[in-house]
Order: C-alpha cells, then sequence, then structure tokens
C-alpha cells in the first residue's frame, strides 16, 4: 500500500522483475512397473500328480514401483490368454486380483516335468511413457521365469502268454513241440517311454525297441517261440517271467516282471504241458548153460537171465531197479540212474543162477522179477516180468549090445553094434579070437554117434594075426570097459561075438 493508500500488486516472475512468468519447479517423474507370476496345479482328479488335461491356474501380481499414476496396465503371455484389466494403479499400489489365467497341461509338458514361462505387464504413465516388466515367480525385483512342477511317474506293465502249437495235434505239448509266446507292454506312468525292450531268460525275445505314450499299449510288437524239452515234459509245466524295460524322459529306467493275465501283477506265466504218464515195462530171458556139455540139466549148472527194461511213459525214469526173489539167484548190475522215455536198457541187468534137484525134478525153473523207477514227482511205477526155463531131461539111456554081424558090405549089421554106448563115458573095447588072440582094441568106441570107431570083423595085427586082414567066419569074445561111473550099470559087459561072411 502506497503512503497515498494506493494499493499496488505484481505477479512474480521467475527470474526477472519486469516479467510476470509463473515459476515452474521440475518434479522427478520415475514411472516402473513389476509383476510376480504364479502358477498352482488343479489336480482334479486327486491322484497328487498333474495329468493331461488338468489345469494349472495363474494368478498376477501386478506393483506400481514408480511415483507416477500408471494406467492402462495389462497383462500379456504368450502361454496363455490373461484375463481381467486393463487398471490403474498409484504409485505404490499393487493389485493381485484383477489378472487371472488358466493352462491345459499337455503330454509334452508331463514328459518335460515343468511348465515354464514368462508373462509382461504394461502401464503408461500421464506423460504417455510406456513401461514394462518380465514376470518373476516370487519378487517384484526381479524376472525369473515361472516354473510349475510336474510330478513324474514313469512306469510299465507286461503281460506275457504262452500258447502251445500242438503240432502232432494231439491236445497237449510234447517233446520237441513248441510254445508261442506273445507279449503286451503297456506304459502305465504318466509320461512317454523310449527305447522299450522285453528280455526273457528262458527265449529271445523278436522285436523291439519301440516308444511308447503315457497309457500307450503294443501287444504286437515282442514275440518268442520256445521248444520244449523232456525236462519240461517231466516237471509238466513251463513257468517263467519276462521284463519290460523302457527309459524316462529324464533317463530314468523302469522295468517290470510280466505277469500271465494283468498289468497289475507280477506272476510268472504258467503253461500247461501233457499230462504226466509214468510207465514201464520188463522183459525178462533165461537160458541154460550145459557147462558139461552132456545135453541134459546137472545140479550145479547154470541159467544166465537177461533183463531189457523199457520206460513205456512220456516223463523221465530215476534210480530204475530190479529185483528178483528166485531163491539163490545172483543179481548183476544197476541201478540205472536215469531212463528217458521210449529208451530201453538190456544191458545193465543180468542174473546167474545154479540149477537145484528140486528144479530138475520140476523139469522147469519159473523165475518173476519186478522192475521199479521213479518219475520226478517221486511216483514210483512198477513192472513184472515171469520167465519159465525147461530144463533139458535126462532121458533114459538105451543101451543093447548085439552079438553078430554080417560084414559085407550090405548097410545091415556091417559093424559090431553097441546102442547108446556114446550117452556113456569113456570106454574101451577088446575082442579076442577063440584062441584068445587080441585082434582089436579102441578106446573111445562109438564115437559121438555110436557108429564110428567100431570093429567091421578086421584084424589089426594083433600077435599072429596079419594087420587089415579080414577075420573068418567063427565066434569071438568081447570085453566092455566103462572108466567112469557115468556108465549103464556097471563097468564091464563080456560076451560072445559071431562073424558071419
Amino acid at each position: 500500500t502506497a503512503p497515498d493508500a494506493t494499493v499496488v500488486s505484481d505477479l512474480s516472475d521467475e527470474s526477472s522483475v519486469l516479467e510476470n512468468d509463473p515459476t515452474v519447479i521440475e518434479l522427478c517423474q520415475n514411472p516402473k512397473i513389476a509383476l510376480i507370476k504364479t502358477g498352482v496345479v488343479d489336480d482334479t482328479n486327486g491322484n497328487g500328480c498333474a495329468d493331461v488335461d488338468e489345469t494349472i491356474t495363474y494368478s498376477f501380481t501386478v506393483f506400481n514401483l514408480g511415483n507416477v499414476t500408471l494406467s492402462n496396465i495389462t497383462i500379456t503371455d504368450p502361454l496363455v490368454t490373461v484375463n481381467g484389466g486393463p487398471i490403474t494403479l498409484a504409485p505404490g499400489a499393487s493389485d493381485g486380483t484383477t489378472f487371472t489365467a488358466t493352462y491345459i497341461i499337455t503330454q509334452t509338458d508331463i514328459d518335460a516335468g515343468f511348465v515354464e514361462n514368462q508373462a509382461t505387464a504394461t502401464g503408461t504413465d500421464a506423460s504417455g511413457t510406456t513401461v514394462s516388466d518380465l514376470s518373476d515367480d516370487n519378487s517384484e525385483l526381479e524376472d525369473n521365469p515361472t516354473i510349475t512342477q510336474l510330478c513324474q511317474n514313469p512306469a510299465i506293465a507286461l503281460i506275457k502268454v504262452g500258447v502251445p502249437a500242438d503240432e502232432n495235434g494231439n491236445g497237449c505239448a510234447d517233446v520237441g513241440e513248441t510254445i508261442v509266446y506273445s507279449f503286451s507292454v503297456k506304459n502305465t506312468g504318466n509320461v512317454a517311454l523310449t527305447n522299450v525292450i522285453v528280455t526273457d531268460p528262458l527265449v529271445a525275445v523278436v522285436g523291439g525297441p519301440i516308444s511308447l505314450a503315457a497309457g500307450q499299449e503294443d501287444g504286437t510288437t515282442f514275440t518268442a517261440v520256445y521248444t520244449v524239452t523232456q525236462t519240461d515234459v517231466d516237471t509238466g509245466f513251463i513257468e517263467n517271467q519276462a521284463t519290460a524295460e523302457g527309459t524316462a524322459p529324464n533317463g530314468d529306467m523302469v522295468s517290470d516282471q510280466s505277469d500271465d493275465n494283468s498289468y497289475l501283477e507280477n506272476d510268472p506265466t504258467i503253461t500247461a504241458l501233457c499230462e504226466n504218464n509214468p510207465s514201464i515195462s520188463l522183459e525178462k530171458t533165461g537160458e541154460f548153460n550145459d557147462e558139461n556139455g552132456d545135453g541134459a540139466s546137472d545140479v550145479g549148472e547154470t541159467i544166465s537171465f537177461a533183463f531189457a527194461v523199457t520206460n513205456t511213459g512220456n516223463v523221465t525214469l530215476y534210480n530204475v531197479t530190479i529185483a528178483d526173489l528166485l531163491p539163490g539167484i545172483e543179481l548183476l548190475g544197476g541201478p540205472i540212474a536215469v531212463l528217458q522215455p521210449g529208451e530201453t536198457d538190456s544191458t545193465t541187468f543180468t542174473a546167474i543162477y545154479a540149477i537145484t534137484q528140486q528144479d530138475i525134478d520140476n523139469g522147469e525153473v519159473v523165475n518173476l522179477a519186478t522192475a521199479t523207477g521213479v518219475d520226478i514227482d517221486g511216483t514210483e511205477v512198477t513192472a513184472d516180468a515171469e520167465v519159465t526155463v525147461i530144463l533139458p531131461e535126462v532121458l533114459g539111456a538105451s543101451f543093447e549090445i548085439f552079438n553078430g554081424i554080417t560084414p559085407n558090405g550090405d548097410g545091415l549089421n556091417d559093424y559090431f553094434q553097441i546102442v547108446g554106448i556114446e550117452d556113456y563115458g569113456p570106454n574101451n573095447v577088446k575082442i579076442f579070437n577063440r584062441w584068445g588072440v587080441l585082434v582089436f582094441e579102441t578106446d573111445g568106441y562109438g564115437g559121438s554117434d555110436g557108429k564110428q570107431n567100431v570093429f567091421r570083423g578086421i584084424s589089426e595085427g594083433r600077435v599072429t594075426i596079419q594087420q587089415n586082414k579080414e577075420l573068418p567066419t567063427g565066434t569071438y569074445f568081447y570085453i566092455l570097459t566103462f572108466q567112469t561111473d557115468n556108465n549103464p550099470g556097471k563097468t564091464s559087459y563080456n560076451g560072445y561075438l559071431y562073424i558071419n561072411r
């Protein structure tokens, strides 16, 4: 106010008393935005693991870290469509409820074991400046991608089935026939498996390796053929397990032992074969041994027995033995450790038996033997064989001395005939003329048939009788002597002999 009461005024100027420009104070503007992205698996089926077509729910918290208000705030995500917004945030404000997104899990995600990505928050300040930020998983100050772990549960299962080919059509598997095995392998886990193979200690498996997606099953790739052995038939069945193996995406290997009809169990595959039919047969033969060569059976002479035992069943027999209860018999050989089906053993067992007087009186030896064997299960089988050995009879020898000969070459009474002399022991014959002169002498008169080494009316040149001279008609005298107890009843016979020419 002037002295004269006049009021004066002036608008300020920032730098001059002559101007009236407003004073402008520049304030620092620092627009800044930040974003946190988190993901939670929605375990719809409640199995504790993420499965294909289940979801991940993403939540987004956006922060205004600057000193100016941000408007038109939006969130974009290359993985999902983000719902919500745009919004405005004052400096220092945040929003964790506006923006959401849902992601559907794929098999590729599970095979990877996680879902990884980042979203971007964008906003504009009052001056039109646009700011943005890549999301972090737990901090507004960092920009690490959000990783949602997905549980991996690699698993594999195998079914093995055996079917007899029954080449001969008898309804069961025999030795040399085949069993065709088929294998069904399934990926029972939630990740893909590669390098899937099947191994079997019993057979060489053909086929593979293959890859299986989660839940995929293959029943055609793997096969095997097995040839039935006698050991299998003896057992009555074939039992074993195969193994399936596969590799998970993380390199872990999974395996499973086969089951016969279920992916959930691990029972061995049992293929029944022909029903066990143990059986045995025995043949026995006996042969009389005429040790003294007299054509008759004598006390102490022997009978040799032979045995042929045959496995007539379809399973192997073990510890095959033969029992023979004939008193005095000596059984040799055995046991037969192993006798295969169809096999005959005719050399292991023999027996020798000494003939008794009772046997000679009976005229025969009757003998029963029993063969016994057991199969792998301990089942015992037996077979009997009876043989009758007829003993040669000791025939009453006919013994007769004829005291007349007519040595004229007509084939009748041409020699001094002693019927049956060959049936007895060593002998000596002497013939004398009527003057007591020895005209013939020999040992072993009659030979082996009674017709050899005989007197035919010819002198042997003893004393005064010329050798090889025909003796005249007349009466002669003979002496027959047996040198052992094997004689017709006495050791010496004598009498007259008449030659008629």
